[in-house]
């Protein structure tokens, strides 16, 4: 059963509990909505970056400032999947205790979206005026999506190396490169199916990327439960090499972590970061409003804190790296770009996993 069948599982008896709040918020105004914002005072959000207590209140402070209001941001750094589930069940009770989701896969988006959990909203229409920006934010997700979620952050996916263990001259250009026997038992990768590196399937296709998987596990790969594990494996010294993201290596630099980091020259693996309110929200408005803001104007707030890449935004450091790095090698994006195309990796994440658990054993 793929992921998409196993979504759509329940939806007949989810697709009906919806909020009276949820339901009639899609037919306000702008207005309207800061008023009901206003008498709502929170937004319960579960969202893993931003992460740092600085930047929520900073966040919460512009927020406030830039509507009037007085609202309380309760931010938990908590992942998707569970979030989800946690919804889930909510819901199957009428109930709910989450207003913002992320970041998320479109997995993730889906499997809400599918139950009826997850409803398309006029984000232009309603807030276009106020926050121009949001058109553009609408859409940069994949069409199958667009009006249910918006990108937040791009996981902008490259090679990371521990600068005291490894020269810069000496790290791989190149995704081929990590399969060789030079680096057996030095590179830090995923343990959850090789994360990112099937997204390369995208690219050069599934068979072709499971020979690929094949020669990196007998390579003996050091398997790290994520990749914020394989972040910390190379800034402690457990791996000279990994796989890291982008945002993570520019936060490990701040701290003064010994990291660097730059994109291979052939794939550069780009995972979106979504976020999306769960219809049984117990603070419609104000997450709409929040989410809204957040995906526009709170972006510059919270990057003074700590990166938030996204490539869409143009002339940012992160679009102009992605850029430079394209010009000069001619790398190609390696991303989904429908849920069609997400389902049909299947087939590949089923086995990858048996791959990933024979060598286990």
């Amino acid at each position: 059963m793929t992921f998409l069948k196993r979504a759509a599982v329940g939806a007949a008896v989810l697709a009906g509990i919806l909020t009276a709040a949820g339901q009639s918020a899609a037919a306000d105004g702008f207005d309207t909505i800061v008023e009901k914002a206003k008498a709502e005072g929170n937004v319960i959000v579960r969202i893993t970056n931003p992460s740092s207590p600085e930047a929520h209140a900073a966040l919460e402070k512009a927020f406030n400032e830039r509507f009037g209001l007085s609202v309380k941001l309760e931010w938990t750094p908590q992942g998707a999947p569970q979030t989800n589930a946690r919804v889930i069940a909510e819901a199957g009770a009428n109930q709910g205790s989450v207003d913002i989701i992320g970041l998320g896969s479109a997995e993730d988006v889906e499997a809400l979206r599918s139950r009826g959990l997850v409803k398309e909203f006029p984000w232009v229409e309603v807030f276009g005026k106020e926050l121009p920006g949001i058109e553009r934010v609408v859409n940069d997700v994949i069409p199958d999506l667009r009006g249910a979620t918006f990108n937040l952050l791009d996981a902008i996916y490259g090679v990371g190396w521990n600068t005291n263990m490894i020269k810069a001259e000496e790290v791989p250009s190149t995704t081929a490169e990590l399969s060789d026997p030079k680096w057996n038992g030095k590179l830090a990768l995923n343990a959850f199916f090789l994360n990112p590196l099937p997204t390369i399937a995208y690219v050069i296709g599934q068979d072709q990327m499971l020979d690929y998987a094949r020669k990196l596990v007998e390579n003996k790969p050091i398997l790290q439960r994520g990749s914020p594990v394989v972040m910390q494996a190379l800034s402690v010294g457990q791996a000279p090499l990994g796989i890291i993201t982008y945002h993570a290596a520019q936060a490990a630099k701040k701290k003064g972590q010994p990291v660097d980091f730059k994109l291979f020259s052939d794939y550069i693996m780009i995972y979106q970061g979504l976020i999306y309110i769960p219809e049984n929200a117990p603070h419609p408005n104000a997450a709409r409003l929040f989410m809204a803001w957040l995906a526009t104007e709170g972006t510059k707030v919270a990057s003074e804190f700590e990166a938030m890449p996204r490539i869409s935004d143009e002339g940012s450091a992160a679009a102009n790296f992605v850029k430079e790095a394209q010009a000069k090698s001619g790398a190609k994006i390696a991303t989904p770009t429908s849920l069609k195309e997400i389902a049909a990796q299947e087939a590949l994440r089923a086995s990858l996993t048996k791959l990933l658990t024979s060598a286990g054993n």
